[in-house]
């Protein structure tokens, strides 16, 4: 078996003999057919939209299998657009299970759409199988049904191979939710020729030891997103594939997952996604052992050394940036990161002692933390004033009121049918389905909807004018790409602004530690200054870690009179005194090294307050854990009760080496910024992401971590506490 030369020199390190790992990665944009044949007459038109990140996410994890889990690329067969058919789908499977022995380690992956066929003689209560979409589909090919694959699935298992299975697709092509943005989910229509497949095929994977991972819900959709360079992604492909980056090695998949969700918290609340799985398989890690992680330091070879620099056989797989610098423990050379090439390659130039030998291993030590990602936003823009505006707003008002339709005045408090919006150019229409409508003038929007069936639910998402717009000094994204939307809106006989999340109900504001909007408005300086907090809070649900320092502790919160956790379901009611504590994540390692503990929230207007070390104990008595590492750990005289504002807030537990010379940095207000002079590295960090200005990368041990949880505060009279 071929093996680079940074597997080669990891393996040889680590001392292990791996499994033979196979995998079969399916990605799928392209769903025309279109050298594939003519569609037979008569087809169910399903809406086969083109996607756009599924074959980046496939070569995306192909990379990663490659790089940070030593897998032989001969061993991943990748089946991409049209040659990723229904038969050659199946018939690579049959392949992988006959291949397929005992102990070897066996991924399946699909990204694509995926949909639900009918089955009157489905075990299935709403008798419909749920199923992936093959390229074909529009030339007539069946779906492949989840019972389907269960019998490839399970001769695998029955082997002796272990398996996991990653499906990024929805099981619907519809499912409005929030104010809609145009952007195409990860399903089609449902396939409603009936099967009438009575057919046992045996027991569930999952129950047998195959760990599956889905990215979403049976009823929700799965989107996709843009990264930092502009390449789209599925969602949750995206947070999974970041989440491996960051694993420490032998971490469980579960761990693995938890990361993954929390960043889906961040960048999609109406997206949850699911893991499946006994115990056992949950708990061991995603593929086994990875090959750039010793002693939770990341480790990568030199490659080619050149006259002014050393090409590195790691990059962004293995969580470096630039301006991390390494050495060399057997040695007195440093390097310096000066470029990332991609996923398994980074140029780095030696700042200290001798050049480097090629195939010498080089460590971490210094990281650079990534520039914070962009709160992206918004900002339709249309000719006239905010009265001309509000005008046209009040006549379509009567218009829709004189035909029966129904005025949504929050599209997050009601999900309208139908979305009103200004396009640029004109006025257009989004439909339940996210199908645009091109409208035209102001005239062709009234008749447009005089013509709406009665009943129709009508939100008119309206523009803002340019003088408002220009004061808010910000850069304006597509919609179907914005974390925030410029949104007008007419009630109460008023026009009013706000900024909403596109795509989330009231209801999921206790999956995300950002807000779902701000207070309706318009002034345009209350907009700037809501913004400016949305940045702050946004920017440290964004603020990253050195990958290989995550502390083997998460942060829980338990009611103080009779010590009872906290559920991810639950409020923090006023008037109720809580505490916190650190829970050692299962299995807890062995040896446990001590670190500097600190705890604070940020609450929903971006004001923190740093619940421990309490008071101005500074850093005493807060490294942890005590001798023997226990599962639980009180954070003595970390007491706090719920108040205004009230919405949801986010707690963070920082661990540290070296503690922070001033604790103090991590409580500021809504408005301004730490008031605290930085006195390291790390603090400076801490203090730019308090600014929401952490747009330069700063060099910081690559020993300290931040973990975090959300939950919604409430008033005592406004819910019921469980006894």
């Amino acid at each position: 078996m071929k093996t680079s030369l940074f597997a080669l020199c990891a393996l040889l390190v680590a001392g292990e003999i791996h499994a033979t790992h196979r995998a079969l990665l399916i990605g799928i944009n392209d769903y025309t057919a279109s050298r594939l044949g003519k569609p037979a007459p008569g087809l169910p038109q399903r809406d086969w939209v083109t996607l756009t990140g599924a074959v980046n996410d496939a070569e995306t994890l192909k990379q990663m299998l490659v790089l940070v889990y030593g897998v032989d690329p001969r061993e991943i067969v990748t089946l991409t657009d049209q040659a990723a058919t229904r038969d050659a789908i199946l018939q690579s499977l049959q392949r992988l299970e006959t291949t397929a022995g005992n102990g070897d380690v066996i991924l399946f992956y699909f990204a694509g759409h995926g949909s639900q066929v009918k089955n009157s003689l489905s075990d299935e209560r709403d008798k419909l199988d749920e199923s992936i979409v093959p390229a074909d589909s529009r030339l007539g090919a069946d779906d492949i049904r989840d019972k389907e694959l269960r019998p490839y699935f399970n001769r695998i298992l029955d082997g002796g191979a272990r398996l996991t299975v990653i499906l990024d697709n929805c099981h619907s092509g519809s499912g409005a939710r929030g104010l809609a943005t145009g952007a195409h989910s990860r399903g089609v229509r449902r396939d409603m020729r009936d099967v009438a497949d009575g057919k046992r095929y045996g027991p569930r994977p999952e129950s047998r030891g195959a760990l599956v991972l889905s990215a979403a819900e049976d009823k929700e959709e799965a989107r996709e997103i843009r990264d930092a360079e502009g390449k789209f992604h599925g969602i949750f492909s995206w947070a999974w594939i970041r989440a491996l980056r960051d694993a420490t090695s032998g971490e469980p998949a579960v761990e693995t997952f938890y990361r993954a969700q929390a960043r889906m918290r961040t960048e999609a609340p109406f997206q949850s996604p699911v893991i499946a799985g006994t115990s056992e398989a949950k708990l061991a890690p995603f593929l086994g052992t990875r090959i750039d992680r010793r002693d939770d330091r990341t480790v990568v070879a030199v490659g080619k050394v050149m006259s002014d620099s050393v090409v590195l056989q790691g990059g962004w797989a293995n969580g470096l940036a630039a301006g991390t610098e390494l050495r060399d423990p057997k040695s007195a050379t440093r390097l310096k990161v000066t470029e990332i090439r991609g996923l398994g390659q980074s140029i780095a130039h030696v700042i200290s002692g001798p050049r480097p030998e090629t195939g010498a291993l080089v460590e971490v030590a210094g990281w650079a933390a990534p520039p914070g990602p962009p709160l992206r936003v918004s900002l339709p823009r249309a000719p006239g004033t905010i009265a001309s505006i509000a005008s046209f707003a009040r006549t379509l008002n009567a218009e829709a009121t004189e035909h029966g339709i129904r005025w949504v005045a929050n599209p997050i408090d009601a999900t309208p049918s139908h979305v009103l919006r200004w396009g640029g150019r004109g006025w257009e229409i989004v439909g339940s389905r996210g199908a645009v409508e091109h409208v035209g003038n102001d005239d062709a929007a009234m008749a447009a909807v005089s013509r709406m069936p009665p009943g129709t639910s009508l939100f008119v998402q309206l523009p803002a004018p340019a003088v408002m717009i220009d004061a808010l000094h910000a850069r304006s994204v597509p919609t179907e790409e914005a974390d925030y939307i410029l949104a007008g809106r007419y009630a109460n006989h008023r026009l009013t602004y706000a900024w909403l999340r596109p795509l989330v109900r009231r209801r999921d504001e206790r999956q995300t530690g950002l807000p779902l909007q701000t207070k309706w408005t318009v002034s345009a300086p209350d907009l700037r200054k809501a913004l400016a907090r949305l940045r702050t809070i946004h920017a440290w649900h964004t603020l990253e870690s050195p990958p290989q320092a995550r502390f083997p502790y998460r942060l829980q919160i338990r009611r103080t009179r009779d010590d009872r956790l906290v559920g991810e379901d639950e409020s923090i009611v006023s008037d109720t005194t809580y505490k916190l504590y650190l829970r050692g994540v299962v299995p807890l390692p062995p040896a446990v090294k001590k670190r500097y503990v600190y705890a604070f929230v940020v609450d929903s207007d971006g004001m923190s307050t740093l619940l421990y070390p309490p008071g101005d104990s500074g850093s005493v008595e807060n490294r942890l854990p005590d001798a023997g590492a226990p599962v639980d750990i009180p954070l003595d005289g970390s007491g706090f009760e719920a108040s205004e504002p009230f919405g949801v807030d986010t707690y963070f537990l920082l661990s540290t080496d070296e503690p922070l010379p001033n604790p103090n940095i991590l409580e500021w207000d809504s408005v301004r910024a730490p008031q605290w002079q930085p006195k390291s590295a790390l603090e400076e960090l801490l203090a730019l992401t308090a600014a929401g200005t952490r747009s330069q990368g700063v060099l910081t041990p690559a020993t300290w971590s931040i973990e975090r949880v959300s939950f919604e505060s409430v008033r005592s009279r406004a819910t019921k506490t469980v006894p």
